[in-house]
């Protein structure tokens, strides 16, 4: 539990310093389009982990979650 800890604590900290390192970065471009967003930067260990472009969920698991909350007495 503590390394987990620590390991997390560490990548925490790599995330604030890729998203700093950014924000002086793009302090200096003139164009909007030179800006870069953090993630470009630099690769870092858990951004594997993190899926973009992909939709969170399908149209079937919404409509069955949908239909699930309803029964449960939700309304929506």
């Amino acid at each position: 539990m503590l390394g987990e800890s620590h390991t997390i604590k560490i990548n925490l900290q790599w995330e604030q310093t890729r998203y700093l390192s950014a924000m002086i970065y793009n302090v200096n471009c003139t164009k909007k389009s030179q800006m870069l967003k953090p993630m470009s930067l630099f690769p870092l260990p858990q951004d594997k982990l993190i899926k973009t472009g992909l939709p969170k969920s399908t149209r079937e698991q919404y409509e069955k979650f949908k239909k699930l909350a309803i029964e449960s007495g939700v309304e929506i």
